[in-house]
C-alpha cells in the first residue's frame, strides 16, 4: 500500500469507504469520486488501472482492516475463549458502518458478493477454529460459528443499534449457551 498522504492509495480507499457510507455505491465511480475529492482523474489513475481494479483494492482494503486486523488483534490472546472475547470487544468498539453498505451493494454487484464470500468464509472459519479449541466437534463448531456470525450480522440491522455493552453481553450469553462449561 502506498503512503498515507492526502492523495495516496490508502487515502483514496478510506475516502471511498466514507463516500460509500454517506452517499452510496453509485458515487463510487471515477468521475463522481474525483469531483467529491476535488482532484483530477489523473490522481485516480495514478493508483488504480480502472474502476474494477479500484473496487478490488477497496474490498481488499476493507477485508484487511475489518477482518484480518480484527483477527490479528484477537490472536494476541493465548487461549480460544480469550480470543473470542477479545474479538467481540474489537468489533463492538469499531466503526463497522460500512459493513451494511457493502452487503447492500453486494445485492446489485456480483463482484462485491464474490469478495463477501471470501470474507464471510474466513470469519466463520476463524470462529469455528476457536470453538473446536474449546471442545466442540468440528461439525458442531461450524454450525455454532454460522449462528454466531449470523447473529453478529443481524445485530447490525436492528434499530436502534444495540450498545457495545448489549453486544458483549449477548455474545457472551450465546457462547455460554453453546459451551456451558465455560467460565465467562
Amino acid at each position: 500500500m502506498n503512503s498515507v498522504g492526502k492523495n495516496s492509495q490508502l487515502d483514496w480507499l478510506n475516502f471511498a469507504l466514507d463516500v460509500l457510507v454517506s452517499k452510496g455505491p453509485e458515487q463510487l465511480k471515477i468521475i463522481p469520486l474525483c469531483e467529491l475529492k476535488g482532484v483530477t482523474k489523473g490522481s485516480f489513475y495514478h493508483h488504480f488501472k480502472n474502476r474494477a481494479a479500484f473496487i478490488d483494492s477497496l474490498m481488499e482494503h476493507w477485508y484487511n482492516t475489518m477482518t484480518i486486523a480484527f483477527i490479528e488483534q484477537a490472536n494476541s490472546q493465548v487461549d480460544a475463549l480469550q480470543r473470542l472475547l477479545a474479538l467481540d470487544k474489537v468489533i463492538a468498539s469499531s466503526n463497522i458502518e460500512a459493513e451494511n453498505h457493502i452487503r447492500a451493494w453486494a445485492l446489485k454487484e456480483p463482484s462485491i458478493a464474490r469478495h463477501l464470500e471470501k470474507i464471510d468464509s474466513q470469519r466463520q472459519t476463524y470462529l469455528a477454529q476457536c470453538y473446536i479449541e474449546l471442545g466442540l466437534e468440528p461439525r458442531h463448531a461450524k454450525d455454532v460459528a454460522l449462528m454466531a456470525y449470523s447473529s453478529f450480522l443481524g445485530m447490525q440491522r436492528i434499530h436502534p443499534a444495540p450498545s457495545k455493552e448489549e453486544i458483549l453481553r449477548v455474545s457472551a450469553m450465546a457462547l455460554k449457551t453453546f459451551i456451558p462449561n465455560l467460565d465467562i
